[in-house]
């Protein structure tokens, strides 16, 4: 199986949507967002893997809110892990798919000027 961007972001928002109902989920970076949000980013692909004979890529997942939410987006972060330790092949769309750690926690500025804080939980894909 070669990999497919748009198959994988939609079984990745089926899964973090129905983990997440009252959170916007997002399959690729918005023009625009409210918080609290999550957002499929663009992964990082390496074909052919030579240990699988599949692609793997690292899919890095934007958890966003306010600016004085770190605990309710510890919450959310702990809750996609969850999700995908549940379903690991993402309803047999993927050979396996798993949260292999976080990175960049940020905070920032909206355009709208709304305070913002984030982090990128990682999941590697293999398709």
């Amino acid at each position: 199986m070669s990999w497919d961007a748009d198959k994988a972001s939609t079984a990745l928002v089926d899964l973090f949507s129905a983990a997440l109902p009252h959170v916007k989920v997002f399959g690729e970076p918005p023009q625009t967002l409210n918080p609290p949000a999550v957002v499929i980013s663009d992964a990082d692909v390496t074909y052919n893997n030579a240990t699988f004979c599949a692609d793997t890529a690292t899919v890095p997942v934007v958890v966003i809110g306010g600016i004085d939410t770190k605990t309710a987006l510890e919450t959310m972060k702990n809750t996609l892990r969850s999700a995908l330790d549940g379903d690991e092949n993402l309803g047999g769309v993927v050979h396996y798919a798993s949260a292999t750690g976080e990175r960049n926690w940020r905070s920032g500025t909206s355009a709208g000027g709304i305070q913002l804080l984030s982090v990128e939980l990682i999941v590697e894909v293999q398709m």
